[in-house]
């Protein structure tokens, strides 16, 4: 595995932005759907997360103080 250097993170970053893009293109997803999304796969990669399991469903950003 890479060392986690700025320059890593920043292409890392670059490449998920691509991502949600991707997903925008292909799915007609918004902001919030493309959040649960990540949620989703933090949740399956790391199930003990500690997330709000009302961020899974776009909708429940509603209402709350998030920059997406």
């Amino acid at each position: 595995m890479q060392e986690w250097t700025d320059e890593f993170i920043t292409n890392a970053q670059h490449e998920l932005l691509s991502l949600v893009q991707d997903w925008k293109y292909d799915y007609g997803t918004d902001d919030r759907d493309c959040a649960a999304m990540l949620l989703w796969m933090v949740l399956r990669l790391h199930p003990e997360a500690d997330i709000d399991a009302s961020l899974l469903n776009p909708r429940g950003f509603e209402g709350k103080n998030h920059a997406l």
